[in-house]
């Protein structure tokens, strides 16, 4: 338990949100492809709803993950966010680009960021005691995560050349 007079900060050990994306070698990641991404987002994903393809469905799900993380620490999360981890997965398995090892580190990471929204979810909805709470678990806010499966998707585009048509599933609203 924390103590009144004790800072937040002095009792929250913040470097253990880093373990995970560290061990996978991806701490500090740049992005690669920001410019194949900048025109993928320009071009093809809608100011609203979903895209028309499945790249630009993917980058705008990766992004929706950011922003959720990022802008709200994941207190808005629900079956969409987790639909989007899920959906990006898949789509990086069906592609067959990925060797073993990146594949695997996709999937993590993505299980990663689904895990710590339904851990801000469950606070959010009381599930989780104020004093009990593990700030750390509630979302991954640094870009770096981001930035690796936004490059896959980017690297998905490049392999095909040409973008596939989306199929919009209906029971999604974000």
């Amino acid at each position: 338990m924390i103590e009144e007079n004790m800072d937040l900060n002095d009792a929250v050990d913040w470097e253990q949100m880093y373990t995970l994306v560290s061990e996978l070698g991806i701490r500090g990641y740049e992005m690669r492809y920001f410019d194949v991404c900048s025109v993928l987002w320009k071009s093809k994903v809608p100011e609203s709803g979903q895209a028309d393809t499945l790249c630009a469905e993917l980058l705008r799900e990766v992004e929706k993950l950011r922003s959720e993380a990022q802008d709200n620490g994941n207190l808005n999360w629900d079956s969409n966010f987790a639909f989007f981890c899920e959906n990006l997965k898949q789509a990086f398995e069906a592609s067959k680009l990925f060797d073993d090892e990146k594949l695997c580190r996709l999937c993590k990471l993505l299980d990663y960021v689904r895990d710590c929204g339904e851990y801000a979810c469950a606070y959010n909805n009381g599930e989780i005691p104020e004093e009990i709470a593990d700030p750390v678990r509630f979302a991954y806010v640094d870009d770096d995560l981001y930035d690796y499966l936004g490059d896959a998707v980017a690297e998905m585009l490049l392999s095909c050349h040409e973008d596939t048509p989306y199929q919009k599933k209906d029971f999604v609203y974000r």
